[in-house]
């Protein structure tokens, strides 16, 4: 797949470890955002807005763009790098997430016992096991390559509890074409959900950037339209959008979730996410969408402001297989009635719950053979004691 791709402009000072791109900040100041961001808007989008996934040939990423927002790394950020430099199959991206890599309240663990998880974005899932499978036979729970590739299939293929480095580390392999889809179009929420909250980038690609700009501006809507009060705190907006991506994960209905975890991953990442989506955030105050009514440094308040047009130019750009998975909740509709439906939060929200449910219930199933039975007891065991 050919992407037309011009990047000219350094956005951050850019410095080589182990042959990965890092990033040096010039100061450690969260709450100070880089001004070369560049401001979101619809129109770098419009292919895949109109065409979905048939339009993704025809995205160019402008000229200078940059995405500072999304750069962040944290004192281990050598160290991470070092683990996923490990492999030798090639990586086309890696991202670290999770309370092992970023704080979160409630996980206090010694370092020794954190677990650092990762997703590896890979051009062919199908050769990054053939090659990894020889390298690091231990890390799976068979040798078939017949039957790692169907428990791949288009999501994420997880292998937990490994040590890499003397750190226990849990890594996901997914393919540059899955993942781009599911930002382009939310076909699964799985990878899209978790982009939607701050991750440490350990080697970047410039297309899951540019993408991952219009899936932050959609997590952004869907949460305005869901926040049940009219006036919101920075905080509650945040709160708002990472509990999107747990409306239909089955753990949090078993048992396998801390139920606070939304407000401990905000609580601790607070000043991560205000980076995050400030370019975000930006461009629904300039379109008069969201008014601040508190401009308070720390925790700003807003208010909607959203007519029947504002809510038809959001519903009109989320992506496609969602969109058009909304409207055939109402058959005989047109998107202006659809707009004033006041069941519309309700229907979202189910569609939301649906999509993330199939998907989390799959990868729970995957899990139990790629991570192997004593394995997924381990895992399953660390996540309940986390949930009490």
């Amino acid at each position: 797949m050919s992407h037309r791709r011009i990047m000219s402009r350094i956005c951050l000072q850019r410095v080589n470890i182990g042959g990965f791109r890092s990033f040096h900040y010039t100061s450690p100041r969260l709450s100070t955002f880089v001004s070369s961001t560049t401001p979101y808007s619809d129109k770098y989008y419009k292919p895949i807005i109109t065409e979905g996934a048939a339009g993704f040939d025809k995205l160019v990423i402008p000229k200078d763009f940059c995405a500072d927002n999304q750069s962040l790394t944290t004192e281990t950020q050598e160290q991470l790098v070092e683990i996923v430099n490990t492999f030798d199959a090639e990586i086309s991206a890696a991202v670290g997430y999770g309370s092992g890599i970023l704080p979160q309240n409630g996980y206090d663990k010694p370092d020794k016992e954190k677990q650092l998880d990762f997703i590896f974005l890979v051009d062919e899932t199908t050769k990054f096991h053939q090659q990894n499978t020889k390298q690091n036979p231990s890390h799976y729970s068979t040798k078939s390559q017949t039957l790692i590739n169907f428990f791949q299939g288009s999501g994420i293929y997880f292998n937990p509890y490994i040590l890499i480095k003397d750190k226990l580390t849990k890594y996901g392999v997914t393919s540059k074409k899955s993942a781009f889809m599911d930002l382009s179009e939310w076909s699964s929420l799985y990878f899209a959900g978790r982009m939607q909250k701050p991750v440490n980038y350990i080697k970047e690609d410039d297309m899951l950037k540019f993408l991952n700009q219009y899936n932050l501006k959609n997590a952004m809507t869907i949460a305005i339209f869901l926040i049940q009060s009219n006036q919101f705190t920075e905080r509650q907006l945040y709160e708002q959008i990472t509990s999107i991506s747990y409306l239909g994960d089955f753990r949090m209905y078993i048992g396998g979730e801390n139920p606070n975890k939304v407000r401990n991953i905000v609580s601790k990442q607070f000043q991560y996410f205000k980076k995050l989506y400030d370019p975000i955030l930006q461009y629904f105050i300039r379109r008069n969408y969201l008014i601040i009514t508190d401009n308070d440094a720390t925790n700003r308040t807003f208010k909607t402001n959203l007519t029947t047009n504002t809510r038809i130019n959001l519903i009109s750009s989320l992506p496609l297989k969602f969109r058009t998975q909304l409207y055939s909740k109402y058959p005989e509709s047109s998107v202006k009635e659809i707009a004033r439906d006041e069941k519309l939060p309700e229907n979202i929200k189910s569609l939301i719950t649906s999509t993330i449910i199939y998907s989390s219930i799959i990868q729970g199933f995957k899990g139990l053979f790629t991570a192997g039975l004593l394995k997924s007891m381990k895992y399953s065991l660390a996540k309940k004691r986390k949930s009490v």
